[in-house]
């Protein structure tokens, strides 16, 4: 992710909502919660984790959507 958003000039201390797209979500929650902390650290965006069914690849558990504030810093 750091590197997607680096090369759009952000960082994830400009991120201010997340929404989480997660496969089996009851199966795969506690480490999508704890992988979010490991990312974020003090930093709390909005977060919001949405179950699904499927997504686009045949293998792909999660799919990650941002909205980052340009005004925050770097």
């Amino acid at each position: 992710m750091d590197k997607v958003l680096d090369h759009y000039g952000a960082s994830r201390n400009q991120i201010v909502s997340q929404t989480l797209y997660v496969v089996n979500l009851r199966q795969n929650f506690e480490v999508t919660a704890r992988g979010n902390v490991d990312y974020f650290g003090d930093h709390r965006p909005v977060s919001t984790i949405v179950g699904v069914t499927g997504l686009g690849f045949p293998d792909q558990l999660i799919e990650i959507s941002f909205i980052i504030d340009t005004k925050l810093p770097v």
